[in-house]
């Protein structure tokens, strides 16, 4: 592990969070990936910009599978995944921290699998969605920046890129949601596909539609404001760094083995590198 990248994907890392960046053009079966590579506490990081470099890309035209897919290609096996996002539960509240344990999928035009285009399928178990090993260290790593840091919650991702309306928001309440935002899905199914360990730390910038006044996304006021001018980014960049340098050197948990027993039919050529090479056992 220790020579091993962590991933990030983020949708900024400033020079403070990120040493000796550089960027690189990673290939994939899903076309070509933009990666910044550095070190983060001391540790290699390979580094999504979800919305580009200049912030212009909308969360639903985000090539999910080229990055992913990148990130395994340049050796990464654990991803931390950063989301600023709202609330739908009236008890979380703009500035708190939320490191997620379950998510609902309100998207509807994005790649649904790694495989869409193969002739294969694949049941990847969902039931622990965020890797349970990663997902402690982020929680600690966050406390010990900011008091107000909830260990679980439902993360609803909406398909942008409009914000929800107040009618949507009251039907996420009613299905369990607490948190809203557009970018974590596909990625977190997408990297179980990948066999990637997949965390997700998530600051609360704002109230989702009807539970306040409208959400604006820039300008004074806004929740880009909230986030970038009110300490909450440096506190999540911390944290990240924390987890970075805390994450332990073996995965325990089960996400390495995703594809063993849930794969059916033509495997593809570019798939290697996963649990499908691995005899019962966990011999090679």
């Amino acid at each position: 592990m220790n020579g091993e990248p962590i991933g990030l994907i983020t949708s900024a890392a400033s020079d403070q969070l990120v040493a000796g960046r550089a960027m690189t053009k990673v290939d994939t079966p899903f076309g070509s990936a933009d990666i910044v590579t550095g070190r983060i506490a001391g540790r290699a990081v390979a580094i999504v910009l979800r919305y580009g470099a200049d912030m212009t890309l909308p969360s639903h035209k985000i090539n999910f599978r080229a990055n992913i897919w990148a990130l395994k290609s340049l050796g990464v096996t654990r991803v931390i995944s950063q989301n600023a996002i709202g609330s739908v539960n009236p008890v979380i509240r703009p500035g708190d921290i939320v490191i997620s344990d379950d998510f609902l999928d309100r998207t509807k035009t994005r790649p649904l699998s790694l495989f869409d285009d193969e002739a294969c399928w694949v049941r990847v178990d969902m039931t622990e969605p965020f890797c349970p090993q990663m997902r402690p260290v982020l929680a600690t790593a966050a406390a010990k920046h900011s008091p107000r840091v909830i260990d679980r919650g439902v993360f609803a991702c909406t398909e942008g890129p409009r914000f929800e309306t107040p009618a949507e928001i009251r039907a996420l309440q009613r299905d369990g949601g607490d948190i809203v935002g557009t970018p974590l899905v596909p990625e977190v199914v997408l990297a179980r596909e990948a066999e990637l360990c997949f965390a997700s730390i998530a600051p609360v910038i704002n109230f989702g539609a009807g539970m306040a006044p409208a959400v604006t996304h820039f300008g004074a006021g806004s929740m880009a404001e909230f986030y970038y001018t009110g300490g909450l980014h440096d506190r999540v960049e911390k944290a990240i760094a924390d987890a970075v340098a805390a994450m332990p050197a073996e995965r325990t948990c089960k996400c390495g083995q995703a594809l063993s027993g849930g794969f059916h039919g033509k495997r593809p050529a570019w798939l290697t590198a996963c649990s499908l090479d691995r005899k019962p056992g966990g011999g090679a």
